[in-house]
């Protein structure tokens, strides 16, 4: 069921990403929080709920027809553990070197569990943002 709710969630996330404006998608990103600010380890129900949340989101990501890029996975996670009671911090970062144009990317972590957007060069991106 975890993954038909990712599935109808992403769905929405999408419709909202492609049809409302910016100040609609601000909302859904959360409350903005300093970026030094941290959330505590998860315990473990919720680490198994956030396992889940992870699997099933990893899943609906591969078989939606839509784009399912990082924006669009950190928001339906956000949902999906939101719904669930679990605390989960969204950042949203840029990177740029010499000569390449400007990458953005959007990861979700509570404690130090990253639910989305893992990178092994997580480090390289300013953090523009950080949102409870």
């Amino acid at each position: 069921m975890l993954f038909v709710e990712a599935v109808l969630v992403s769905g929405a996330v999408r419709v909202v990403l492609n049809f409302l404006s910016g100040s609609v998608r601000l909302r859904w990103m959360g409350t903005s929080v300093d970026v030094g600010y941290q959330l505590p380890e998860p315990g473990s129900e919720q680490l198994q709920q956030l396992q889940a949340i992870k699997r099933a989101l990893a899943r609906c990501m591969r078989y939606v027809p839509w784009d399912a890029e990082c924006y669009t996975q950190a928001l339906t996670a956000r949902i999906l553990v939101r719904r669930r009671g679990i605390p989960l911090l969204l950042f949203v970062g840029f990177s740029a070197s010499d000569g390449e144009r400007l990458l953005g990317h959007a990861w979700t972590v509570c404690g130090s569990y990253i639910v989305t957007g893992y990178r092994t060069d997580l480090g390289r991106y300013t953090i523009n943002g950080c949102f409870l």
